[in-house]
C-alpha cells in the first residue's frame, strides 16, 4: 500500500513539474524584456476548437515595433478572445496603437469589439471589404463609430509606418470588393482571398502574413509583385489547410522560417513543405504560443511555450 502511495505521488510531482514548467515557458514567450531595439512577434495559441463553436479558432499575433508601439493583427473567434486579452495583460499592454483586421471572418475579428472595449486603440486597419451578414463585423464596426476610433482603409500598393523603424508594404487586396448580404454567406473563398498581404520590413529582416489567402489570390499577388514577396519570414495562409501554399506562393516569398496558426494538423503535406531544404516549420498545436524577434540583421530568435513531442515534421 505504501509502495502505490508513493508511486502515486511521484506521478503527481511529475504532472506538478510539468504543469509548472509549461507555464513558465508561456511566462517567457510574452515576457516583454528583450523586445526593445527588436521587431517582435508574437503568434498566439488560440486553443482548441470549443464544442458549441463550427469556426476555427483563428488568428491572432502581437507585433511590437523596436520603438514600443503595439499591433494586434485579428483577434481569433469570440469564445477564444481569453487567450488575447491573457496575452496582453501578461506584456502590460493598455494601449493597441494598431488594431489590425486581415479579413472580416469570425475566427480573425471574432475578439475585436471585446478589444476596444477593454483597450485604449490608436486606429483600426481593415480592407475596403464589407461583411455586414456578420454579427460579429457589425459589431466592431458599431464600437469604431461610437468610440470615434480612426478607421483606416488599406489597399494594394499602400505603405503603413509601424513605429519609427519598421514599413509595411501592402500587396492585396486590389480596389473596392463589396457584396450583397446573400452573396456573402457563400463567398467564402472570395472573401479569404480579400486578405490583407502585408510584407514588413526591419531593416535587413523580412516577414510576410497574408491572412487566409487561397491558391488564386497568392498567384493573382505574385503576378502583380513577384520578386517583391520575397521574405525570410511568413505565416502559412489559412492555416496551413491545402486551399492554400501553392508552390507559385512559396517560391515567391521563398521563407526560412514559417509559422502555422492551427489547433490542428490541417495537412500534413502542406506542413512537411516547409521544412525542406533546412527551412524551420513551427506550429502553435506542437509548439503552443510562440515569440519571434529580429533585431533587424536577419538575424532571428524563437521562443515556444512547448517542447515539440513529435519528429515527424524534423
Amino acid at each position: 500500500m505504501k509502495k502505490k502511495l508513493l508511486v502515486l505521488l511521484m506521478l503527481c510531482l511529475a504532472v506538478f513539474a510539468s504543469a509548472s514548467a509549461q507555464e513558465n515557458r508561456w511566462t517567457q514567450v510574452f515576457d516583454t524584456a528583450g523586445d526593445a531595439g527588436n521587431l517582435s512577434i508574437r503568434f498566439l495559441w488560440m486553443g482548441p476548437q470549443a464544442p458549441e463553436a463550427e469556426d476555427k479558432p483563428g488568428d491572432c499575433m502581437i507585433l511590437t515595433s523596436p520603438d514600443g508601439k503595439v499591433m494586434v493583427l485579428d483577434s481569433g473567434h469570440p469564445l477564444s478572445i481569453s487567450y488575447v486579452t491573457d496575452a496582453l495583460d501578461a506584456m502590460g499592454i493598455t494601449k493597441i496603437d494598431y488594431l489590425v483586421a486581415s479579413h472580416p471572418h469570425i475566427d480573425h475579428i471574432g475578439g475585436f469589439a471585446a478589444l476596444m472595449d477593454q483597450y485604449e486603440i490608436g486606429a483600426v486597419y481593415t480592407s475596403e471589404l464589407e461583411y455586414t451578414s456578420s454579427s460579429y463585423y457589425r459589431a466592431y464596426m458599431d464600437a469604431i463609430a461610437a468610440k470615434n476610433i480612426e478607421h483606416v482603409i488599406l489597399r494594394d500598393g499602400d505603405t503603413l509606418a509601424f513605429g519609427d523603424a519598421v514599413t509595411v508594404n501592402v500587396y492585396n487586396p486590389t480596389g473596392e470588393a463589396a457584396l450583397t448580404p446573400e452573396e456573402q454567406k457563400n463567398k467564402t473563398e472570395f472573401i479569404n482571398n480579400q486578405s490583407l498581404a502585408l510584407k514588413f520590413t526591419y531593416g535587413e529582416s523580412t516577414v510576410m502574413l497574408a491572412g487566409d489567402l487561397y491558391v488564386g489570390g497568392e498567384k493573382a499577388i505574385v503576378a502583380r509583385w513577384g520578386e517583391a514577396l520575397d521574405c525570410d519570414v511568413m505565416k502559412a495562409n489559412h492555416h496551413g489547410a491545402n486551399t492554400s501554399s501553392s508552390k507559385v506562393w512559396r517560391d515567391a516569398v521563398s521563407p526560412q522560417i514559417t509559422f502555422i496558426s492551427s489547433d490542428a494538423i490541417e495537412d500534413v503535406s502542406i506542413a512537411k513543405k516547409y521544412t525542406k531544404n533546412g527551412q524551420k516549420m513551427y506550429h502553435t498545436l506542437l509548439d503552443g504560443a510562440i515569440c519571434l524577434r529580429t533585431a533587424g540583421a536577419k538575424d532571428y530568435a524563437v521562443v515556444t511555450e512547448k517542447d515539440r513531442t513529435t519528429t515527424m515534421f524534423d
